[in-house]
């Protein structure tokens, strides 16, 4: 059972069955975060089409109509992203600003525009 299953019975009492999808709010691989408040919560239940239009509106669905630039991440790109993203709450704890500069690197020498 992947990791936000587990949370997601854990947390709400609901067993999801194998055809039921839990979806990302986020896209963060290894994003765990749920929440009994839906409002909160990264994880929501879904189906294949949700999927899709969470994957088409977040630009990680390619077609024909695809621009380039909309187009999804690399997987290796992703996976570092990610591990950015958990070293840095691992080494730092939940720290807002600390978390942003992991997954869009910019560093804290960088430069602000105001």
């Amino acid at each position: 059972m992947r990791p936000q299953r587990f949370l997601y019975r854990h947390l709400t009492g609901v067993n999801l069955t194998p055809d039921v999808m839990l979806l990302h709010r986020c896209d963060v691989p290894l994003c765990v975060h749920v929440d009994v408040d839906p409002a909160a919560s990264h994880l929501r239940v879904g189906d294949a089409a949700a999927n899709q239009d969470d994957a088409a509106r977040a630009g990680r669905h390619r077609n024909r109509f695809t621009s380039e630039r909309f187009a999804s991440l690399p997987r290796a790109d992703r996976v570092a992203r990610a591990r950015r993203l958990r070293d840095t709450v691992r080494d730092h704890g939940w720290d807002e600003e600390r978390m942003t500069r992991a997954v869009s690197l910019v560093g804290f020498d960088h430069p602000t525009l105001w």
